[in-house]
C-alpha cells in the first residue's frame, strides 16, 4: 500500500510539471538558445495560419458528418 502512495505522489508531481509547462517551457527554451528555433517556428505558423485554420474547419465538419452518419445508421439498425 505504501508503494502505491509513492507512485501517486510522484505521478501528481509529474502531472504538475507537465501541466505548468506552458508557463516555464518557453523561458527554458530561450535560456538554452532555442529562441532562433522558436522564432522561425512562430514565423512559419504565422505564414500558414490561414491554411491551418482552414484544415481545422474541414476536419471538424468531416468529423461531425461522420458522427451523425454513424448515429443515423445505428438508429436504423434498432
Amino acid at each position: 500500500m505504501k508503494n502505491n502512495v509513492k507512485r501517486t505522489f510522484f505521478g501528481s508531481v509529474l502531472a504538475f510539471f507537465i501541466g505548468t509547462s506552458c508557463c516555464w517551457l518557453s523561458a527554458v527554451a530561450v535560456w538554452f538558445g532555442g529562441f532562433a528555433f522558436l522564432g522561425s517556428l512562430i514565423t512559419f505558423i504565422e505564414n500558414t495560419q490561414i491554411l491551418i485554420l482552414s484544415i481545422t474547419v474541414v476536419i471538424a465538419v468531416l468529423s461531425l458528418f461522420l458522427y451523425f452518419r454513424n448515429r443515423i445508421n445505428e438508429n436504423e439498425k434498432n
